[in-house]
């Protein structure tokens, strides 16, 4: 039997939380931890502050990432991931509203694992847990 898979979901929107951790809890992947802007994001992901126990605030396996956040944007949080040592290769996919090619294409560059645009169905949600890839070349509009 494989762990649970822990994620991460960064979203500042109630409706789309409540909708994705419904999801979420519906096909089984837990626990899922929340964060609500791009600054809680990275102080969650550095163990800074209140999230400094790791046990109780476990490094995700998963983040899922709104790029549209206050304090820092989704953009800005997966680039500064990417820039952490031991956290450079985590999963990331972004959810979001914008469908804009210069946001996929920032997204690409770097190197989010999927782009998935609200609303979302279970079904697309989904592929982040079953291994399948969501493309980020456009035509991929995942709603």
């Amino acid at each position: 039997m494989t762990p649970p898979m822990t994620v991460l979901l960064a979203e500042d929107n109630e409706d789309d939380l409540f909708l994705t951790k419904r999801v979420l809890t519906k096909a089984g992947v837990a626990p899922v931890f929340h964060v609500a802007d791009g600054k809680e994001a990275m102080d969650y992901l550095a163990g800074l502050g209140t999230y400094s126990d790791r046990v109780r605030y476990p490094l995700p396996d998963v983040v899922l990432l709104d790029l549209k956040m206050p304090v820092y944007t989704g953009h800005e949080v997966l680039e500064w991931l990417r820039e952490q040592p031991g956290l450079e290769d985590l999963k990331v996919y972004v959810l979001t509203s914008s469908d804009e090619e210069r946001d996929r294409e920032r997204a690409r560059k770097a190197g989010v694992h999927g782009y998935l645009v609200k609303p979302l169905s279970p079904a697309h949600l989904m592929t982040v847990f079953d291994g399948k890839a969501i493309g980020l070349n456009g035509r991929d509009k995942c709603a």
